[in-house]
């Protein structure tokens, strides 16, 4: 696993919207071009449709050692009071922790 890597621009937004409409406005992209932008060979996933996968354990094997990554295992994601829903909930932990380890 080399460590190229493409950092996606964030775009800042003011007043913050809300979750939801943060989740619906992004197109996902496909976990093939993810899978592919951090040098995952398709041995080291499951497909779970375009856009979700399982990533095998094995893949830590190739970080040991290396300080280039971070496993992050989220153990349940219960909707909020509020009713964003999982999928929302995960696209903006996605996000809080893409903009902590960018810089």
């Amino acid at each position: 696993m080399s460590s190229s890597k493409t950092v996606r621009k964030l775009q800042v937004v003011s007043p913050v919207p809300a979750d939801i409409d943060i989740a619906n406005s992004v197109e996902p992209l496909h976990i093939s071009e993810i899978a592919q932008e951090l040098n995952l060979s398709p041995n080291h996933y499951d497909l779970y449709g375009k856009y979700k996968a399982k990533v095998l354990l094995s893949v830590l094997d190739g970080l040991e050692g290396s300080g280039d990554g971070y496993y992050v295992v989220v153990g349940g994601i219960t909707p909020t009071p509020l009713g964003e829903g999982k999928s929302t909930t995960t696209v903006g932990l996605c996000q809080a922790l893409g903009a902590a380890f960018s810089g």
